[in-house]
């Protein structure tokens, strides 16, 4: 992890560079940007103060203050990874409700299978009633 700092204030600047002494580099070659303003920068920026978009709100311990770091330089090099793994479970989201209605027209299907099943059992031994009848009748006539 390294840390760029800018800073505006001269007790924070000294504060965060004691913290921060292992992980302070420059501009160029600094993963992050730890600022006490908010700021536009080509890079992500960490920010510590009383404002709405803040990190890191003020006052706050350096066990504090590493925490949030990792936390966020974790985020920042993992946020390619959380995109796929978000899209990824979207794609599965999707898969699913696709096989579930693919479940439930099989079992609506199966179950239009049962019952025409059922109606042509009846019908059969409707039929084949029928025709008992009527052979019965006809040997009574025939005799």
């Amino acid at each position: 992890m390294k840390i760029a700092l800018i800073s505006n204030s001269l007790l924070l600047t000294k504060s965060l560079e004691i913290y921060l002494r292992d992980y302070l580099t420059s501009y160029k070659m600094c993963d992050f940007i730890v600022a006490t303003e908010p700021m536009e920068a080509n890079k992500p920026v960490f920010l510590i103060g009383d404002f709405s978009e803040t990190n890191l709100n003020k006052p706050f311990t350096k066990e504090m203050l590493l925490e949030k770091l990792e936390s966020f330089y974790w985020q920042i090099n993992h946020q390619e990874d959380l995109q796929q793994e978000n899209s990824l479970d979207n794609t599965k989201n999707a898969d699913y409700l696709f096989n579930d209605v693919k479940e439930q027209r099989l079992v609506i299907k199966e179950s239009d299978i049962e019952l025409q099943q059922k109606i042509q059992e009846v019908l059969e031994r409707y039929t084949q009633e029928i025709v008992s009848l009527s052979m019965e009748y006809l040997k009574g006539k025939n005799a």
